[in-house]
């Protein structure tokens, strides 16, 4: 199966398209979210520090309550979601993050599961393009073939 240069531009296009949407829809558009809306999704980000699991929006431990509770005063106080995630992190260690950090070897476990996707998509695209190509009959394979026939042909006529 070989690509012509018209399905190789098509693929290329559907990439940059792909790059273009998780682009888009990584930017963060909204500045309109009310203080409320933004200590609950905050609350979702950061995890108890003595529950298995939990993020401080779901755990009814005091040191979820108080981590909320810290969540909102500094909303209040107009701290941006990186002074509050620095801070809360400096307190509690990145433990309190429910997503790993993206550098070091956070990034592995980031990226790996990409990469070994990528890697079986390349695997399975060459094991099929091999398969499908059809090589021409070698002598060998024709002598072969024609001797087959003639010992066909030999036990029928027995």
């Amino acid at each position: 199966m070989n690509l012509t240069a018209g399905s190789r531009a098509a693929w290329a296009l559907v990439a940059v398209a792909l790059l273009g949407l998780l682009s888009f829809a990584s930017l963060d558009t909204d500045n309109t979210v009310d203080p409320g809306e933004r200590a609950e999704a905050l609350n979702d980000l950061f995890a108890c520090p003595t529950c298995d699991g939990q993020s401080v929006a779901e755990s009814n431990a005091g040191v979820a309550a108080t981590i909320r509770q810290f969540i909102r005063d500094e909303i209040a106080a107009g701290a941006t979601d990186t002074d509050i995630r620095n801070a809360l992190v400096n307190s509690y260690g990145t433990e309190v993050l429910l997503n790993p950090p993206s550098d070091g070897v956070a990034t592995l476990v980031w990226m790996l599961p990409v990469l070994v996707l990528t890697a079986g998509v390349a695997v399975v695209t060459v094991t099929v393009r091999r398969s499908s190509g059809s090589a021409d009959p070698t002598a060998a394979d024709e002598r072969l073939v024609a001797e087959l026939l003639d010992q066909q042909r030999a036990e029928v006529d027995e």
